[in-house]
């Protein structure tokens, strides 16, 4: 409610930024952390730390949750806007639905490869993966999340501005199916070489430029998602829809990467890379959805 159309984009640009924060503190401290009696036997030498090496990093976060709750006693009103009075139903038009159906199908390939990565990283090499350590993968998404977090500050309204937000949406979520298939590649990287060493940062650093790219389209779906809203009093609703769509694609993505990796390692399903196959399928549902957008943003002001 805050932005216009001369200021959305900008705006919007800084939902992705502060996630970024996130992704680069989040896996830095559960990296650090994981496994402190390897790091610091002196000060966790209890077996309790051999035991549940992933206490430390799992428990961290509550702590700042507590904390984060008690600060927010004094905030006790807000300002509401009545909102329209009109059944949901109402709401639930192709206008409306397209650009949440996007959101949806980007949340949920997203989310499954945010947990897909740190899983192919931490697989042992014999089995297709990388074998790193917590502390490196730790260290290699924070670096990520930064990189990302400045892309989207910086260059994220500016691109959007050039050349349209539907254009670059569709570009962006173009990026999955290389970002897909960077994954086999380095499989055979590590399998030619026998070994993983310094060689294996050029296709990183591939897979890091297809992720900021690809990370760029939550903005600008956003985008459309607000312009969707026939009134500003149903905007709320419509966001309120949108992420809890994204929020039951976020929950059921997890699980079904991880086993869909399990299983097509188990079973050696087109030699380990079944699971990469499915999801460039699911990533071209993504690009036709996006295909179904409006060309141009409607103007709310008007």
């Amino acid at each position: 409610e805050l932005t216009d159309s001369t200021n959305m984009a900008q705006g919007f640009a800084l939902l992705p930024t502060v996630w970024s924060v996130a992704t680069f503190v989040g896996p830095l401290v559960g990296g650090m952390l994981a496994r402190p009696q390897d790091h610091w036997p002196g000060l966790f030498g209890n077996p309790f730390w051999g035991k549940y090496p992933y206490f430390l990093p799992c428990h961290q976060p509550t702590l700042a949750v507590s904390g984060d709750a008690d600060s927010d006693d004094s905030q006790e009103a807000f300002v509401q806007r009545p909102m329209a009075n009109m059944p949901l139903r109402s709401l639930l038009t192709p206008t409306i639905v397209i650009p949440i159906a996007n959101y949806a199908t980007l949340a949920f390939l997203d989310v499954s490869f945010r947990a897909l990565l740190p899983l192919f990283l931490s697989t042992p090499a014999y089995l297709g993966g990388l074998g790193l350590a917590p502390y490196y993968i730790g260290s290699w998404l924070a670096f990520c999340g930064i990189v990302d977090g400045v892309f989207q500050a910086l260059f994220l309204a500016k691109i959007v501005d050039r050349i349209g937000a539907k254009r670059f949406f569709c570009v962006s979520v173009s990026c999955f199916v290389p970002l897909m298939v960077t994954f086999p590649i380095i499989s055979w990287l590590v399998r030619a070489r026998g070994i993983v060493d310094h060689t294996i940062i050029y296709p990183l650093l591939v897979q890091l430029v297809l992720t900021v790219t690809w990370d760029a389209a939550f903005a600008t779906v956003l985008l459309f998602v607000t312009a969707s809203a026939p009134a500003k009093n149903v905007l709320g609703v419509v966001h309120g829809l949108c992420q809890t769509s994204g929020s039951v694609a976020r929950a059921i993505g997890p699980a079904l990467a991880t086993s869909l990796f399990a299983f097509s390692k188990q079973y050696n399903l087109l030699n380990g890379n079944a699971i990469y196959v499915v999801f460039i399928m699911l990533a071209g549902v993504l690009r036709w959805l996006g295909s179904q957008l409006p060309d141009e943003i409607q103007d709310r002001d008007e």
